[in-house]
């Protein structure tokens, strides 16, 4: 594996879960690290643990908060990035919301609406706000690796938002990868399974006034599914931790996989052979 000394990197959702396992990896080899997250409870733990395991890591960490879902927040990375740097070598999108579970029938408007903006919609906005900093860039190329999932494969694995936004930011990267491997751009996807994550507290969060999960959506996607996506049939786990997707994100950055672009790899222990 080529080391990421010296890479300038852009990781979106670097506080908790996934993202924070990836940070871990990123300094420990080297990277120069712009974080972007609006949890400062969560960076600050994570930050004590990166201390605590990360004593004399090679990276430099920079933090700049904000939410993805505001355009003057995402605008103020963007130009973090430029003013510091002139050049991003990887963007990492790692920022995710998960649905409640909820069918189409219950699914309200500003449900649907921020599920999409988080999960699809602002990935958009910033892989194209960031385009500049990447295309045409000298040596290997530049990459971007956006965190999908297999809700984008499946339509029985989650709600209605969820599931949709899943699917289209699988779109989004295709047409990204297809679009500019001529100006030295690599586009890929890590599609999680059940993964140890925040996610499921993130949404709670956002929503401390609604159901944890959507008991009819329970039924629809995870009964009647026959194998739920954290347990096989005989009730074992079959649950990742975010360390086995922040692995799957370092493969993907390596110059050494040069010619790995528009790919999607499935990180899930199986789950989608069922």
């Amino acid at each position: 594996m080529s080391s990421m000394k010296g890479k300038v990197v852009v990781l979106v959702g670097c506080a908790s879960g996934m993202g924070a396992a990836t940070l871990k990896m990123l300094l420990a080899d080297g990277a120069t690290v712009i974080g972007f997250d609006n949890n400062r409870d969560n960076m600050a733990d994570t930050l004590e643990e990166i201390s605590e395991e990360l004593p004399e890591f090679k990276g430099n960490l920079e933090m700049v908060y904000g939410d993805v879902t505001s355009s003057e927040d995402r605008s103020g990375l963007v130009a973090a990035a430029r003013e510091k740097y002139g050049r991003i070598d990887s963007l990492l999108y790692v920022a995710g919301v998960l649905d409640l579970m909820c069918p189409a029938h219950k699914t309200d408007d500003a449900l649907w609406q921020y599920v999409m903006d988080v999960n699809c919609n602002d990935c958009f906005y910033l892989v194209r706000d960031c385009l500049p900093m990447l295309l045409d860039h000298e040596g290997p190329a530049a990459n971007v690796v956006i965190v999908g999932s297999v809700g984008g494969l499946y339509g029985s694995t989650a709600g209605a938002a969820y599931v949709t936004s899943k699917h289209a930011v699988l779109g989004l990267a295709r047409n990204l990868a297809w679009s500019y491997h001529w100006r030295n751009l690599r586009v890929n996807v890590v599609n999680p399974g059940a993964i140890l994550s925040g996610i499921l507290g993130n949404a709670m969060e956002k929503w401390p006034d609604r159901d944890i999960m959507d008991s009819e959506g329970n039924e629809l996607y995870n009964v009647r599914g026959g194998v739920s996506l954290g347990c096989d049939a005989d009730g074992n786990t079959m649950m990742g931790t975010p360390e086995d997707i922040a692995r799957a994100m370092l493969f993907l950055l390596d110059d050494d996989n040069a010619y790995v672009n528009g790919a999607q790899i499935t990180v899930d222990g199986g789950w989608t052979t069922f």
